[in-house]
């Protein structure tokens, strides 16, 4: 079986011949099929709400009209001792090339067939296209039958969003804590590490380049050089950071360790061995004075950077209410309409949600047990199903408001998000970061992203948003807005602090 790449609406499944256009030698692809029939003869089966079987019928006219096209594609490009380029005759070029050009003619049917079928059908795969049987033999004067099955994107009917009511924040002013917080985050983000004074050894906090070993039986199992990681943090495996804590600079150490069955690596799950590490530096972070800070910045006081972080803040939490407006908008909408999800999608969610518990689970050097991985399934499953609902929502809206990504938007995009995984002592060429997106299939997901944002924007724009001030804080204890409480122990001593106010004055 073959499978083809996933397309977005009516996706383009052209592929070339000999390493070029079919239109450079004079022939399209689209003629090899009108020679013939120019419609494709196909029968569509319902295997679910979101999966169907296309069964393809090509009569042999249209086959030997496909063939012709290819050797004649072929013939205008050939040298062949005895005759003029160009002018080789199509038996001969035939004969000698016919594996390669049966097999072009055959993919270049496949594909126009099936750019035909989505585009009468309207259906939008949402996962590969498996075509059987692969490859696709054709020869001349035989009819040939050939299967299609894909997943799509369900067909129903788009909720009216038009004029929905929704009330959104307005923030003015941030408090000063807050500013405080970025501040600090601030002065951590331009950090610098620098060696420490003395040996060591390192302690919670600082930094170590450590190489380390792992050896069971007198044979090594695990090894690493050159780590280097802040000592003491969550999710470093213990007895490493404990024999650090124990070695002083330059110098080696050895601790017994037995390592649990769930263990990252398997080689050594529930064995006792020998855990060696040298510490090659310690290093301490520093960072910026109010006057490095501010030079950094180019601003003449921390008032005015207060002033600065004050309006990005306000310009965040405006944002942060803009999203929350936009996803009551949308829990609005899907309460208003129910359609069958692609298994496919909602299966991705839950690859996703078990990655990510995975990742946590190898920082502290264990691995998720099949049970554990059906738990992570079972608990987020309702989650994923909600998050492809929604997806799928987002994107019928995208298509009846016309959207769609430009490839300049897309590089805006990876180029913030390449800012936003970089760090002083870690920068990331937005071009880097693309170019590894692009080679592992996932600026689909980007642009997939962006297409989305738009639609929430656009159901946005078509609200009508009510601004308000921001609600109390909650109550810690109750849940209940602070000066509505009466029974919690801060609305119980307002009162007395407000009296103590009064007695000072």
């Amino acid at each position: 079986m073959q499978r083809l790449a996933r397309g977005g609406s009516n996706p383009p499944f052209r592929t070339s011949l000999y390493g070029g256009c079919a239109a450079c030698f004079g022939v399209t692809a689209k003629q090899i099929v009108t020679q013939g029939d120019p419609q494709v003869k196909y029968t569509k089966e319902e295997l679910s709400p979101t999966k169907v079987k296309v069964v393809v019928n090509v009569d042999a006219q249209e086959i030997n009209a496909a063939i012709q096209a290819g050797v004649a594609m072929q013939q205008k490009g050939i040298n062949m001792a005895g005759f003029r380029k160009g002018h080789v005759p199509a038996g001969i070029i035939e004969k000698r090339f016919k594996g390669q050009i049966y097999h072009d003619a055959a993919n270049d049917l496949t594909q126009v067939h099936l750019n035909q079928i989505l585009s009468e059908t309207k259906l939008v795969p949402v996962s590969g296209l498996t075509v059987n049987p692969t490859p696709i033999e054709i020869e001349r004067d035989k009819d040939i039958e050939y299967t299609v099955e894909f997943e799509h994107m369900p067909v129903f009917e788009l909720p009216v969003y038009e004029g929905l009511e929704v009330e959104q924040d307005r923030i003015a002013e941030a408090p000063a804590e807050d500013i405080d917080k970025l501040i600090d985050g601030l002065r951590k983000d331009h950090g610098k590490l620098t060696p420490v004074e003395g040996t060591g050894p390192a302690t919670d906090g600082q930094y170590a380049n450590v190489d380390f070993s792992v050896v069971v039986d007198g044979k090594e199992e695990q090894s690493a050089k050159g780590i280097e990681y802040e000592v003491g943090q969550l999710g470093v495996f213990g007895p490493l950071d404990e024999l650090v804590r124990s070695v002083k600079l330059n110098e080696s150490g050895e601790k017994e360790v037995t390592f649990p069955e769930d263990f990252a690596f398997e080689n050594v799950r529930g064995k006792t061995g020998t855990m060696h590490v040298h510490v090659y530096s310690i290093k301490t972070m520093k960072y910026p004075t109010d006057e490095e800070l501010l030079a950094l910045f180019k601003k003449e006081s921390m008032d005015e950077l207060r002033k600065s972080c004050n309006q990005l803040l306000v310009d965040r939490k405006n944002a942060l209410g803009r999203s929350e407006a936009q996803n009551k908008l949308l829990e609005m909408l899907l309460k208003m309409v129910d359609f069958p999800l692609p298994e496919s999608l909602v299966e991705g969610e839950l690859q996703a949600f078990v990655q990510r518990e995975q990742d946590r689970a190898l920082r502290v050097g264990k691995k998720l047990t099949d049970e554990q991985v059906k738990e992570v399934r079972e608990k987020n499953m309702e989650q994923a199903q909600r998050q492809v609902k929604a997806y799928v929502l987002l994107r019928a809206i995208a298509e009846k408001e016309g959207l769609d990504v430009s490839e300049r938007e897309l590089q805006l995009e990876v180029a913030r998000l390449a800012r936003s995984m970089s760090s002083p002592q870690n920068p990331l060429n937005p071009q880097d970061l693309y170019k590894y997106y692009a080679e592992n299939g996932m600026l689909f997901t980007v642009r997939d992203q962006l297409l989305i944002n738009k639609a929430a924007d656009a159901v946005y724009a078509k609200a009508n948003v009510t601004m308000v001030e921001p609600k109390p804080a909650a109550c810690a204890s109750c849940d209940k807005a602070s000066e509505a409480c009466s029974a919690c122990e801060h609305a119980a001593t307002a009162p007395a602090a407000e009296a103590e106010a009064t007695k000072a004055d």
